[in-house]
């Protein structure tokens, strides 16, 4: 079974444009985060780049100091001297690597992590000796805080200017979609700032194109009011022409045409008011049964039956939710095939006919003027005041075709406690 709904929100006065952004999805802090990552990534390549020169040249350095005492030592021992204690004639003594590497003709040397090795000879000719590496690891210790630091300020500075610079260019566009969201509703809007980059000859164009939008717009209103307005008085005549016409067919052709157009421009007129009234102001916790019940008998369809299934207290406008109901009873009488009933069922009130049922291209796209509807014709302005109405008052229009007819349902999204 198909069904469309309307959306809360749907057809009330609301911005075109949001100003308003989440702060994870906002070009600024993207953008800030973004020039962030970007400076620590160069500081620290650059810091990389750095510390393994600096570490190669102190390893390098390490290495000759330790071939250096390796000679001192087999002087020293040449001359009959003791062996310093930094100094080892044991293979054991020695790391796996660099016993391995042994050169009798010449000096090994060898990093084990912690000191560097220096080795010549084999057996009873080995003579070893190690430097401390504590000043390369003290050093690369100093360089990758140093760095770190660096990084950290370069990405902190990074993050401010284009905090900054980027807070210039979203500042300027949410003035531009306030400006918009100003042209649209009617209000005086400023002209974007005459700044000559991309950004400012964008936004004067959009806020041009607003502006005209919302010119169009009123000047549709107005003429739906107007031609609506000036047709009433030729109709009144026309109507009473047609009633002093004869019984046959052509004569009740021609009523049934004039009741046709003189039914099209009061929905016009509706329609010209609905789009001018204000926002509901007395929503407020009511019994849906009772309005609903009030509203019919305050109506010409009075004669339309009331079930309630189950009553709920929901808020509402009373004006609202009349001009909603009547629109879409009106509507199931005149193309319903009559059989028209009015359910209340908890925070929904549904109206059901036993017509045709709606055309798919109406379950599909919602309501539109001047669309028809079912095989007996119309002009859609009924359904579009009724969802005018609906979504003031707070209420969803849901449609839907059943296998008795068409539905046609005000829908609140939940009960409220009675006053």
């Amino acid at each position: 079974m198909t069904t469309w709904s309307s959306t809360p929100g749907t057809t009330a006065p609301r911005p075109v444009i949001t100003t308003h952004v989440p702060w994870h999805r906002s070009l600024r802090v993207r953008t800030a985060a973004a020039m962030a990552l970007l400076a620590l990534t160069l500081v620290l390549a650059a810091g990389a780049v750095f510390a393994h020169t600096s570490i190669t040249g102190a390893r390098d350095q390490l290495r000759t100091q330790a071939t250096a005492q390796l000679r001192e030592i087999a002087a020293t021992d040449a001359f009959g001297g003791t062996l310093p204690s930094r100094a080892t004639r044991d293979p054991a003594a020695l790391p796996a690597e660099l016993r391995g590497a042994l050169d009798a003709r010449a000096v090994v040397t060898y990093d084990d992590g912690t000191s560097m090795w220096a080795a010549r000879g084999e057996g009873a000719d080995l003579l070893a000796t190690r430097v401390s590496g504590a000043p390369v690891r003290q050093q690369w210790a100093d360089l990758v805080r140093t760095f770190a630091v660096s990084g950290a300020g370069a990405a902190l500075i990074a993050a401010l200017v284009s905090w900054f610079v980027a807070g210039r260019l979203t500042r300027r566009l949410r003035v531009t979609a306030s400006t918009v969201n100003d042209a649209i509703a009617g209000r005086q809007a400023d002209r974007p700032t005459a700044e000559d980059d991309e950004v400012g000859v964008l936004s004067r164009g959009i806020a041009d194109t607003a502006a005209a939008l919302a010119v169009r717009l009123e000047q549709e209103r107005a003429v739906s009011a107007d031609v609506a307005h000036d047709l009433k008085t030729p109709l009144t005549a026309l109507s009473s022409a047609a009633a002093l016409l004869g019984d046959d067919e052509d004569a009740d052709r021609i009523r049934r045409l004039v009741r046709r157009l003189r039914d099209l421009v009061d929905d016009l007129l509706r329609l010209a008011r609905a789009q001018h009234d204000a926002p509901a102001s007395d929503v407020r916790p009511r019994s849906l049964a009772r309005s609903v019940e009030r509203v019919l008998a305050d109506s010409p369809s009075s004669h339309v039956p009331v079930r309630v299934l189950a009553d709920a207290t929901v808020g509402l406008d009373p004006d609202r939710l009349a001009r909603a109901l009547t629109n879409l009873v009106g509507n199931a009488e005149r193309h319903g095939d009559g059989d028209v009933e009015v359910v209340v069922d908890g925070t929904e009130v549904r109206v059901t006919d036993r017509g045709p049922g709606f055309p798919e291209a109406l379950l599909a796209e919602g309501p539109r003027r001047f669309g028809a509807l079912g095989t007996a014709g119309g002009t859609g302005i009924g359904l579009a005041i009724a969802l005018h109405h609906a979504d003031a008052t707070g209420a969803r229009l849901v449609l839907r075709n059943t296998d008795r007819g068409a539905s046609a349902s005000l829908a609140f999204d939940r009960a409220l406690s009675p006053d």
